[in-house]
């Protein structure tokens, strides 16, 4: 069956046939900033939905296929990810919610991508993990998969969620941070990124939160399918 692969965050795919299935990942949620206090920790952004659909199509129409693009990091702030869509409306695919900034301890972390349309399959993306007390920031959450959702970011400990199964496969969420720095960026496709620490008087930028993906499927004209047959 043939196949197109999405990453830009505005492309037109023409309709080939009667039908069409459509996957598309939606973008990660970035990890939390901090402000310039020592102890600003930030949680972990959650990981991006995965959604698929049988959709109607007229040949030689043109869809608008969005993918989620990477979200940068905020310096004492937040960013959710984006939704990566098919015909704006038909299928969506929701972003994971941004780490909270200078989260508390044990909360902060993002929600996963979760609630989107798409009847043929989906999956919701990791939970981003919360700030564990005065140890680290949190970890992203992980992407989801074409055969499972993204796993949570951890609440007790610096690792990322894992990407859910399927191929494509995805990478973990951006690990959380025992040392000052920036947030680590999420994975491809659609994880969260990990909350930034800061230990001084400087201001840190939350991990970025990873694109998402797009990918349409459609029928072969009839003709075709029966080529070497009889």
């Amino acid at each position: 069956m043939p196949v197109l692969n999405y990453t830009a965050a505005s492309t037109t795919y023409t309709a080939h046939s009667a039908w069409a299935i459509v996957e598309l990942w939606g973008g990660g949620g970035t990890g939390g900033g901090v402000a310039a206090t020592s102890g600003n920790n930030g949680g972990g952004g959650g990981g991006g939905e995965y959604r698929a659909a049988v959709v109607t199509t007229t040949p030689g129409t043109g869809y608008t296929v969005a993918v989620a693009q990477t979200k940068a990091g905020v310096s004492n702030g937040t960013a959710n990810g984006d939704n990566s869509t098919f015909a704006s409306t038909t299928v969506i695919a929701i972003g994971g919610t941004g780490g909270t900034a200078n989260a508390t301890a044990g909360t902060g972390g993002g929600a996963g991508g979760t609630g989107g349309t798409g009847a043929l399959a989906n999956w919701a993306g990791g939970r981003g993990g919360h700030r564990n007390g005065t140890t680290n920031s949190g970890p992203g959450g992980g992407g989801a998969g074409r055969t499972a959702a993204g796993t949570q970011g951890s609440d007790s400990a610096v690792t990322g969620g894992a990407a859910g199964a399927g191929n494509p496969g995805g990478n973990a969420g951006g690990a959380g941070r025992t040392t000052a720095g920036a947030g680590n960026a999420g994975g491809t496709y659609g994880s969260g990124g990990g909350g930034a620490r800061t230990a001084s008087s400087v201001a840190r930028a939350g991990g970025n939160g990873r694109a998402g993906y797009g990918r349409v499927y459609w029928s072969p004209p009839a003709f075709l399918t029966c080529l070497g047959c009889g």
